[in-house]
């Protein structure tokens, strides 16, 4: 980052709660100008009103972080350091919070000033025409001048807890008593906080530890779990919803993974065998992937919209409500009925769960905990020890490290008729430690901070790997170290609020987080769906298959079985059965396939792997 000439103090804030996408009414949202905001084009009588990305190292933002960072070494230093108040300066903004200005020009091109607005590059007021943006809260909660946004910075550098009620920024607290009223600095205030600043000289030290504890984590009750938890194995499991690439058509589509092997190379090669989602009068094979980058998550990218107008204009079918014989007959007009089969299979999948492997029951009140080692949840496999996705927190970016499974088992004992059977309720929710994305001021690669999360055994290795990798990109050229920062123990999360599945930045989304990185917009990964997000329902606990296959109902062949473990499928000899791969189409591809499901969505982004279709779901 260039920085002014003149020798400042730079003071760092060591958190942020900025996020660069949010969620609202399920659906994702940039939290920034529009694109029609950011439009330059002049309009029919020659005018622009447009926003413009401030750089670091305009005069404006400069200002800004001036301001700030006065004020912050005023607060927090008292007049110890009184010599310093203007000349320190905040080394950035928090993570994700960036900085806009409003530019409005007349007909022959030079800028208008509107009315008691002094437009200024440097010093002057602090009411200008530039908008911070970042507030988890989204575009509409935007900081106007710094003097709105430093008491929110003051909470981030302050408040160990992340309580949004102790912040008492315009943003977090509406009412305001007094609301042009400065700050005062009391001179206590510094002798009884604890920031996680730096305070001149520019010597950088970490956050005191915090006083919480990580759970262990529950040891792996199988070899094929104990592989999931390893960094670079298997990226997609067994029972799985995914996309695939399918060589033959060169096109993208959504099955089933029936079974995944490690061939037995130097080093081991992946291989998965996954069953094509279709219509109930399709007979696809089986079909064989050799390689992760041929395999998205189902959460991973936004699904299109079907090809059929008849199913376009009924969004309340479900698959299974479906006429497909006379969707086949043409009596509904033209379409794909294969993509739309499995477009809609895949979100009535999204909002099922099946529990498995029951480890143990004991009583509770009104009934009982039953205790599992995993759960298939929408369309994914989950076991005890996994990181998952979580929708609490104003970020919505927070991590859960399940260290358990329950469904609690609840009898109603009042009946309304007599001799009538207790009715029993069932609720699922999961516990464990959630972690939050934090990171800390680096400016000297070659004496890092020490991070409180680089070799915590309880931290799972694959979030540990991830997080080192990223952090080789991080630390050149942001002059950040990334951690992640335990925030609760013991926590207990509903089912509905568990987003689904963590995926390794490294492995799915390494394009993206090195241009994101590059562009300056934070190194947190990219935004996926959450469960429910495809069929618009969002929050749900959804309906329970007491078997993984039975949620595929019609989709998927009958007979289709699945097959747990690693070890690769073995030949049939010339006296022995039919061998495990007979029918497998080894192409790649359905003898009958004559779609291609790229020609409906949108997968620009298949070769940088970015996880989403932002050309369909973004507002712009």
């Amino acid at each position: 980052m260039t920085q002014p000439l003149t020798s400042f103090w730079p003071i760092f804030a060591a958190k942020s709660d900025g996020h660069d996408v949010v969620s609202q009414k399920g659906r994702p949202l940039r939290n920034g100008p529009t694109a029609a905001q950011l439009d330059r084009t002049p309009n029919a009588h020659g005018q622009c009103d447009y926003y413009r990305l401030i750089a670091p190292d305009d005069p404006k933002h400069v200002d800004w972080r001036k301001k700030l960072g006065g004020m912050l070494l005023r607060e927090l230093g008292g007049r110890a350091h009184q010599d310093k108040w203007q000349q320190t300066i905040l080394w950035a903004f928090p993570e994700n919070y960036r900085l806009y200005e409003h530019i409005k020009t007349k007909a022959d091109g030079h800028a208008k000033t509107p009315k008691n607005l002094k437009n200024h590059s440097g010093g002057g007021h602090d009411r200008q025409d530039a908008y911070l943006y970042g507030y988890p809260q989204g575009p509409r909660k935007r900081y106007r001048s710094p003097a709105d946004f430093f008491p929110h910075l003051l909470w981030l550098c302050t408040d160990e807890a992340s309580d949004y009620q102790n912040c008492t920024c315009k943003m977090c607290s509406p009412v305001q008593l007094d609301v042009d009223k400065p700050a005062a600095p009391p001179e206590p205030a510094a002798a009884h906080r604890s920031p996680p600043v730096a305070l001149p000289p520019p010597a950088v030290s970490p956050p005191a530890p915090a006083a919480l504890h990580p759970t262990p984590l529950p040891p792996p009750r199988g070899s094929e779990q104990l592989a999931d938890r390893r960094y670079g194995q298997p990226m997609c499991r067994t029972g799985e919803v995914v996309w695939f690439f399918r060589p033959k058509t060169s096109a993208w589509g959504l099955g089933l993974v029936l079974r995944r092997w490690l061939a037995k190379d130097a080093p081991p090669s992946k291989a998965y065998l996954v069953q094509p989602l279709s219509h109930p009068f399709d007979a696809a094979a089986p079909e064989l992937v050799t390689a992760d980058q041929h395999l998205k998550p189902w959460l991973a990218w936004s699904a299109p919209s079907c090809t059929y107008p008849y199913l376009q204009q009924h969004p309340q079918l479900t698959y299974e409500h479906v006429d497909w014989n006379a969707l086949l007959s043409g009596r509904y007009g033209e379409g794909v009925p294969d993509v739309d089969a499995s477009i809609m299979a895949a979100k009535a999948i999204d909002t099922t769960y099946t529990l498995f492997e029951r480890i143990k029951a004991v009583p509770a009140p009104s009934g009982e905990d039953r205790h599992y080692n995993g759960i298939y949840l929408g369309a994914e496999k989950i076991w005890r020890g996994d990181p998952v996705r979580i929708r609490l927190g104003v970020t919505g970016t927070d991590l859960l490290v399940i260290t358990d499974i329950v469904e609690r088992i609840t009898t109603n004992s009042t009946q309304p008729q007599p001799g009538a059977q207790p009715t029993p309720s069932s609720q699922i929710y999961m516990t464990g430690d959630i972690y939050s994305y934090s990171t800390l001021p680096a400016p000297d690669p070659t004496h890092l901070p020490t991070s409180p999360s680089a070799t915590d055994p309880n931290i799972p290795i694959r979030m540990r790997e991830d997080m080192a990798w990223r952090n080789r990109t991080l630390v050149p050229t942001t002059q950040t170290l990334a951690y992640w920062r335990l925030i609760a123990t013991a926590s207990r999360i509903e089912m509905p609020d568990i987003k689904g599945r963590w995926y390794e930045t490294s492995l799915l989304f390494e394009e993206s987080f090195l241009k994101a990185v590059k562009n300056k917009e934070g190194g947190n990964g990219i935004w996926m769906n959450a469960r429910g997000d495809a069929g618009g329902v969002g929050k749900c606990v959804g309906s329970m298959c007491s078997e993984r296959v039975a949620a595929f109902g019609n989709a998927v062949p009958k007979g289709t079985v699945l097959v747990d473990g690693l070890e690769p499928p073995t030949s049939a000899g010339a006296r022995g059965p039919v061998s495990e791969m007979q029918g497998l189409d080894l192409s790649g591809a359905a003898a009958q396939e004559h779609f291609s499901i790229d020609d409906f969505m949108n997968v620009e982004h298949l070769d940088d792997g970015d996880g989403v279709d932002f050309g369909g779901h973004f507002e712009f």
